[in-house]
């Protein structure tokens, strides 16, 4: 990977709570961190995403640990940061949540509050899916029959710890 593409992997696993394994595998045949990264720049403007990325990258230098990342780049003190790559990174974490790109502020065509879908694999492979245990309408990797057994964790689809018990309870 390249430095930013490392440097936006990173960044989006400290925003999303998700590890950086799970978000840019080191064998990923869809490879959705190149897919955003292209995507997104222009929406964004270099200067602003260059400027997170190196707000990231000097953070990271100095061992500060991925949640305090995410707390630098998104607050003000105990306030949500309003400046232009506080509202990039948060539409970054709803980009891989949910596979949709919420423009954060207007830049030449893009206006404030356009949505779209990034692209088919963008929204199936989305981690609310795999956050929910769930699939999208349409689209599983799952056998036929997978809901007739009890699901592996959430640990197993996110690689974040949960309670310890499987499934989902009702």
């Amino acid at each position: 990977m390249s430095i930013d593409l490392d440097n936006f992997a990173g960044l989006s696993s400290a925003l999303t709570g998700i590890p950086l394994t799970f978000i840019a595998p080191s064998v990923d045949p869809i490879d959705l961190p190149t897919q955003f990264l292209t995507f997104i720049g222009p929406r964004i403007t270099p200067a602003v995403m260059q400027a997170l990325l190196k707000q990231y990258a000097t953070l990271l230098a100095d061992k500060v640990p991925p949640d305090q990342i995410a707390q630098a780049v998104l607050m003000n003190g105990t306030q949500p940061a309003t400046t232009q790559t506080a509202q990039a990174a948060r539409s970054i974490m709803k980009l891989w949540l949910l596979g949709v790109w919420y423009q954060p502020y207007t830049v030449g065509s893009n206006k404030a509050g356009d949505q779209m879908v990034v692209s088919d694999q963008a929204y199936t492979q989305s981690w609310a899916w795999r956050i929910a245990q769930a699939h999208p309408m349409g689209y599983s990797e799952s056998f036929f029959g997978y809901w007739n057994e009890v699901p592996p964790s959430l640990e197993d689809f996110t690689g974040v710890p949960a309670s310890g018990q499987q499934g989902v309870s009702s």
